[in-house]
């Protein structure tokens, strides 16, 4: 397989893929995104059953589309495993063989060594993420308040919400050398999203301003389930990779890259992210038995359809600096240890706070209670960090089994239990 192989495989998956978006009708449309963790269809049945009004719909979409971009803004750019991991020769000076490197390289993370010209590098690996919270709030009990108002009456309207979540995602990657210093890589995942809403507690008081009073009082006891699923080709990716040190058997070694990520995978499902994305990286390594090794990057995305719902794309998904450091350590020749802090950044990411409004009027008596569950929308700017570590195993050569784990270890943005993974890697020279 040569690169322009590899350049044709990308073109037919993307852009059989790509599509254009416009405003998503959640009264009409089964997507994903517009029953996570609520619709405004669901809000309109339980405010005002089959007469929901136009601004009780505009007060339920400027409460979920912050909570659908905080959610799609991170679903979509998780870690996914190296495309480079394995045994690496180096080139001593003045001599014609190779030495063996045998630190097997980190799982989530990349290095500055290459394959070698005309290897290829292929692996598969396999992740489950059993999301628990957002924005700090535990998924299982994530109460929502939203008011709206017609006429001389307002409406002031809270629901609690239960959900579970979680994404199995199948990850395939292919390199080529395409010359002893430079790498072409392509990352295709695939993803298979589940997600089972409960929303009950519905709380509905309606204060008339010209009469000081409240009317109708809505407190109904039944509650409201959606169980979704959807699976499919996630964001495809290219990487270039160019060694810029260390190809000569020194110690230390550096290497520069850029990737693009093409929309895909379907954002409205949860599979991808509804924009073209675009990362530069540095690599640095130190080759030793413990061989530490840091990555730092920046990423930047266009415009997507997941960041406002009701509206044409004009918004871009939050990006940001990126960072892993971490180091390998060699138990025997065969077996390698490696752990490693990685770091996202996301820069304005529409998201919400929740908190408590003060009913007007003779609140607090009669039923009325004096306040409700509120919740504003906001952007924030926050770094996730995360703990990995891992084994890699290779029982013969060129072939390689790794695992590891991945544990959140601030509660900001979409979170996850540890989530395991488990992958195998072949490396294989082609006959040209």
């Amino acid at each position: 397989m040569k690169a322009k192989t590899l350049l044709h495989f990308v073109s037919i998956a993307c852009l059989s893929a790509v599509y254009s978006f416009g405003q998503v009708d959640c009264t009409k449309s089964t997507k994903l995104v517009c029953q996570f963790p609520f619709s405004a269809q669901t809000l309109g049945v339980f405010a005002a059953g089959t007469n929901s009004t136009t601004s009780l719909a505009t007060a339920a979409e400027n409460v979920a589309n912050p909570i659908n971009a905080s959610i799609a803004t991170q679903l979509t750019q998780l870690p996914v495993p190296s495309a480079t991991v394995g045994v690496v020769t180096l080139q001593k000076k003045g001599s014609q063989f190779g030495t063996a490197f045998d630190n097997l390289g980190p799982v989530l993370t990349d290095r500055p060594d290459t394959v070698g010209r005309g290897h290829i590098f292929a692996g598969f690996s396999y992740q489950h993420f059993n999301f628990n919270s957002l924005a700090g709030h535990d998924l299982s009990n994530i109460p929502i308040g939203f008011q709206y108002t017609a006429g001389n009456v307002t409406s002031f309207d809270a629901v609690s919400n239960q959900v579970k979540f979680q994404l199995d995602q199948y990850v395939a990657v292919a390199t080529y050398g395409a010359t002893k210093r430079t790498d072409i890589s392509v990352v295709v995942p695939i993803n298979s999203v589940s997600l089972t809403v409960t929303t009950s507690g519905f709380q509905g008081y309606q204060y008339n301003a010209s009469t000081n009073s409240y009317g109708q009082i809505f407190s109904p006891t039944t509650s409201v389930s959606s169980t979704g699923s959807a699976s499919g080709v996630g964001d495809v990716t290219l990487i270039v990779k160019q060694m810029l040190l260390g190809q000569e058997g020194t110690r230390g070694a550096v290497a520069a890259g850029v990737s693009a990520r093409f929309p895909s995978g379907d954002a409205l499902n949860y599979l991808g992210s509804g924009a073209f994305g675009g990362n530069v990286y540095g690599l640095f390594e130190y080759r030793a038995r413990l061989a530490p090794h840091l990555k730092l990057s920046y990423q930047w995305n266009t415009n997507s359809q997941v960041m406002n719902l009701q509206a044409a794309p004009t918004t871009g998904l939050p990006g940001g600096l990126q960072y892993a450091g971490g180091a390998d350590y060699k138990i025997v020749r065969s077996l390698t240890l490696a752990a490693d802090i990685l770091g996202n950044q996301f820069v304005n990411v529409p998201s919400f706070i929740l908190g408590q409004t003060q009913l007007p009027g003779p609140s607090g008596t009669g039923g009325i209670p004096s306040q409700i569950s509120s919740t504003t929308p906001t952007t924030l700017t926050y770094t996730t960090a995360n703990f990995s570590g891992g084994l890699k195993w290779s029982p013969k050569a060129h072939f390689l089994l790794y695992g590891n784990v991945l544990v959140q270890l601030n509660n900001v943005g979409l979170r996850s239990d540890p989530v395991p993974l488990f992958g195998i890697a072949y490396n294989f020279k082609t006959t040209h």
